[in-house]
């Protein structure tokens, strides 16, 4: 189960990258630069062998493109991916818990943000309006996931609720 307007944001993934990519190359810090193109590189796997690759811990790193700053890279955190397609951001203050599945023949992550110490609401219990000022701040976080290799995959979250046009969570073993 999807959101309409959640759906719609998957939609213009393709449009918001190359916005958000033009801007970061730009006027990005060399330094961040060099993460987010390692965190690019590479074709995704078909998806029936990416399925198999997912589950197990990752070393996960959010970077932020667009809005107020061309590129904004986070440190590492941690984050789980369970056998059953479930997906937890473990570490850090902004935590997103949700649920890895297909999605019109892709996969798709689809899930809840959060702050770290709230209890999360499932993504199927969020209000249809959601305010991104409430407290607690629970919001909706869809994305397409990408596994490039066994050891690294990408999560790709076009015009997310808060701070950025584009976050792309970048998964590593």
């Amino acid at each position: 189960m999807i959101r309409a307007d959640d759906r719609d944001r998957l939609k213009h993934l393709d449009e918001v990258a190359g916005r958000t990519l033009r801007s970061a190359l730009a006027m990005a810090d060399p330094a961040d630069l060099d993460v987010l193109a390692a965190g690019l590189r590479g074709a995704p796997l078909p998806v029936d062998k990416a399925a198999s690759i997912l589950p197990g811990e990752w070393s996960c790193r959010m970077l932020k493109l667009g809005r107020n700053l061309p590129l904004v890279v986070y440190q590492p955190f941690r984050c789980r991916i369970g056998g059953d397609g479930s997906f937890r951001k473990l570490t850090g203050s902004q935590r997103i818990i949700g649920q890895i599945g297909m999605l019109e023949g892709h996969q798709t992550y689809i899930g809840t943000g959060f702050i770290a110490g709230d209890e999360p609401v499932p993504y199927g219990k969020l209000p249809q309006q959601v305010d991104p000022a409430a407290i607690p701040q629970r919001v909706p976080e869809v994305g397409v996931v990408e596994v490039v290799s066994p050891t690294e995959a990408r999560i790709l979250l076009p015009l997310p609720v808060l701070e950025s046009d584009l976050n792309l969570l970048l998964l590593r073993r």
